[in-house]
């Protein structure tokens, strides 16, 4: 049993209470349990026992409440059992935040029921604002990392160089350099010259009677056949370019610098015209030393000197009729070997067979529109010089188409 001011007293039953304990003093004997009646109040002090605190049976369960005197001084809490020491009000602790505390009915009557408090409209206390969270010492926070710059249009560095277009005039120069990019091809390049002036000065030395020049078609006729038979040399350097680029494989690199195929083939097409200019130039110039010369040492009298736009029209087109037969043959050939066997076969048959058949022979022949320049054409008329041409021109674009769609691998 305790006493008004919290402590406990013990004694023999039925004892009465010797009073309050002092502050500090520890009890003795046993503590007083039992039943007692209800309510009963013992000098002041509430008996605890099974009569409050007991099974739920009729008379079990009430709590009485007994008048508790006044204590003179302070409450004996913890901060005051100590003698000299005041005593401190200690706080309640702070309800959690969003808990409902239930309102108190009041005390009860001695022996009356202790009804459960009725519910009432809960108080939501509003919650306290969270204390500021300390900032934890530690290494200062890193700066982040710099954002990369987006690329932008090429500048100056290496990699505007690489992105950069390669000019026509380099890969035309490129080609330039593959046209003597061997031995061999500069061999043909030296020798091609040569071969060009010998064949023009003998055939028009060749002649040993005045009667041979006679008429101005008899004194361009050596032009003629010069430009048939004394380019071959140019022409082999030509088909060991077109065809030997795709035998080794040399089209690689120059495409994959610049994948065009159009401007590749339009810088080859370049070096192609050169090499025309370069034949009917040299054509021209060796042609309008020899023939007057040549003519006039037989006692025939040179009837082209009024005439030079003549000679010029049959050494240029000429030329360039016999230069895109070799081409036609490069193209259509991928195979430098090949090309050249079938070129130096083709040459000497179509000037046998002009020979031999030359009215059937001018339907096919490449030559024929210069022939036909030249007043040399066995065929009057413009048909044959058509049909030669259009079946060229065809040989030529299906040579295109198939360039176009080769593969280097």
């Amino acid at each position: 049993m305790t006493t008004g001011q919290g402590q406990a007293w013990a004694g023999p039953p039925g004892a009465a209470p010797q009073g309050p304990m002092p502050p500090g003093a520890a009890p003795h004997g046993q503590t007083q349990h039992g039943p007692v009646p209800h309510g009963q109040v013992l000098h002041g002090q509430v008996q605890h026992g099974p009569a409050q605190y007991g099974p739920a049976q009729p008379g079990w369960g009430q709590q009485g409440v007994a008048p508790q005197p006044v204590p003179a001084g302070p409450w004996p809490g913890p901060a005051g059992r100590a003698p000299g020491v005041a005593a401190a009000a200690t706080p309640l602790p702070a309800a959690a935040a969003g808990t409902v505390a239930p309102e108190w009915a009041g005390p009860q009557a001695p022996g009356a029921w202790a009804p459960a408090p009725a519910a009432a409209a809960p108080r939501l206390q509003q919650p306290s604002a969270p204390p500021p969270v300390p900032a934890l010492p530690g290494p200062p926070a890193a700066a982040p990392p710099p954002v990369p710059a987006l690329p932008g249009p090429p500048g100056d560095g290496p990699f505007a160089a690489a992105s950069r277009r390669t000019p026509f005039p380099k890969l035309v120069l490129v080609e330039l350099r593959k046209l003597s990019g061997t031995l061999s091809d500069r061999i043909l390049l030296a020798l091609a010259p040569i071969v060009l002036v010998g064949i023009t000065v003998l055939i028009h030395t060749g002649a040993d009677y005045a009667s041979s020049y006679a008429s101005a078609a008899e004194q361009i006729s050596p032009t003629f056949y010069t430009v048939r038979v004394g380019h071959v040399l140019l022409h082999a350097v030509l088909i060991k370019l077109i065809a030997g680029e795709w035998q080794h494989r040399s089209a690689q690199p120059t495409l994959l610098a610049q994948p065009s195929r159009a401007r590749y083939f339009l810088a080859q097409a370049t070096v192609v015209l050169m090499l025309w200019l370069v034949a009917a130039v040299l054509q021209l110039v060796t042609t309008l030393l020899v023939a007057p010369g040549a003519i006039s040492g037989v006692g025939a009298t040179y009837l082209l000197g009024h005439r030079p736009g003549w000679v010029i029209g049959v050494c240029v087109l000429g030329s360039l009729l016999t230069i895109l037969v070799a081409l036609t043959v490069a193209m259509l050939v991928p195979n430098a070997a090949g090309a050249l066997a079938i070129y130096f076969a083709t040459v000497p048959v179509m000037l046998t067979i002009s020979g031999l058949a030359p009215q059937v022979f001018a339907w096919v022949d490449p030559s024929s529109a210069a022939a036909a320049l030249a007043t040399l054409a066995p065929v009057d008329g413009p048909a044959p010089v058509i049909v030669s041409l259009l079946l060229w021109a065809g040989l030529l674009g299906l040579a295109g188409y198939r360039v176009a769609r080769r593969d280097l691998a």
